[in-house]
């Protein structure tokens, strides 16, 4: 024979007299206003309904947490540590202010083959605008006016042919007959006129006091007739 589950009294009540809801009888039906006071103040005091901060108040916090300056130097005073840290950041800036303004003069001009001259100063005044320049330290401006100043004084004196357009190879190029021997110095005077024009290196004081010492050599020597500008060869 099959076991049957005790019947509990719960079942016994559905059984005799239908479906019955139980209820506890302290329970009232409809909550009166102060448990419904409670009930909301409880649901939204739950995370989910909490205002979230903002990403760039988060990183604002984490940076005034972790970066003040009146703790960045351990053991030292407020007012101390906040002017080792005013003083190292000033010295970052003028040391970045310093690099910029080096390369922007080394850079001035970026595209490699732009004419030779752009203006059509003699040869003395572009000498003192190379002087003025070392003067003051812009060694990049004082090594690209020499140079010029090199090629204007072959020109005025006959020894090669200026033109519209001309590079500094072809100039070197030119001079290489009246200069005789110099020649191989003309060419290493064009090649640094070109990396410091175009910014692959940063001028130097000895590179301007070469340029200035060729230039002089160049004023002493005996030249040849010009070569015709039609000749120049790569």
């Amino acid at each position: 024979m099959i076991s049957m589950p005790p019947v509990t009294a719960a079942a016994r009540a559905l059984g005799a007299g239908g479906l019955h809801v139980l209820v506890p009888r302290d329970v009232p039906a409809t909550p009166d206003a102060d448990a419904a006071r409670r009930a909301a103040e409880e649901e939204l005091a739950k995370p989910v309904y909490r205002e979230t901060e903002s990403l760039r108040m988060r990183i604002w916090q984490w940076l005034a947490e972790h970066l003040d300056p009146r703790g960045a130097v351990p053991g030292l005073p407020a007012w101390l540590s906040v002017l080792i840290v005013v003083l190292l950041v000033t010295a970052l800036v003028v040391v970045l202010v310093v690099l910029f303004t080096r390369i922007t003069w080394a850079r001035r001009v970026t595209r490699p083959g732009d004419p030779l001259f752009d203006d059509d100063r003699d040869a003395a005044a572009l000498a003192r605008a190379a002087d003025t320049a070392a003067g003051r330290g812009d060694w990049t401006t004082a090594v690209v006016e020499r140079f010029r100043a090199i090629v204007r004084t072959l020109d005025e004196r006959g020894a090669l042919e200026d033109y519209p357009g001309m590079t500094a190879h072809e100039a070197a190029v030119l001079a290489s007959r009246p200069l005789g021997g110099m020649a191989p110095q003309m060419h290493e005077a064009a090649r640094l006129f070109d990396a410091v024009r175009y910014g692959r290196v940063v001028s130097t004081s000895e590179q301007d006091a070469w340029m200035r010492a060729f230039a002089e050599q160049v004023a002493r020597t005996p030249l040849v007739p010009a070569m015709p500008a039609g000749q120049v060869t790569p």
